[in-house]
């Protein structure tokens, strides 16, 4: 008498780990830095709101910032070839009109 438990079988794929290059992490640094412009400007205004679109904006902010992984911070400085962290060196040049 078999007293082990059926296998039951798996469907789907297995995926690989994402990888980050140096350039990758580059543009996720200038893209945290730039959302961290963003949420000082629009958090202080959203976050008194308790409904409405206010609040769903203040929601949304916050949300990006823990579901990115604070835009993979604990790997911040693989990007420090491409520039400082947080800056792209010759692609953040400010246009002056």
């Amino acid at each position: 008498m078999n007293h082990f438990p059926t296998v039951a079988p798996l469907e789907g794929e297995v995926l690989s780990e994402a990888v980050l290059d140096a350039r990758a992490m580059c543009s996720m640094n200038f893209a945290r830095d730039e959302f961290n412009k963003l949420y000082e400007l629009l958090y202080p205004m959203c976050s008194s709101h308790t409904e409405g679109p206010m609040c769903d904006i203040a929601r949304h902010l916050e949300q990006v910032r823990i579901f990115s992984r604070n835009f993979c911070w604990a790997h911040r400085h693989l990007g420090a070839s491409y520039g400082v962290v947080g800056e792209r060196a010759g692609m953040d040049d400010e246009v002056i009109v």
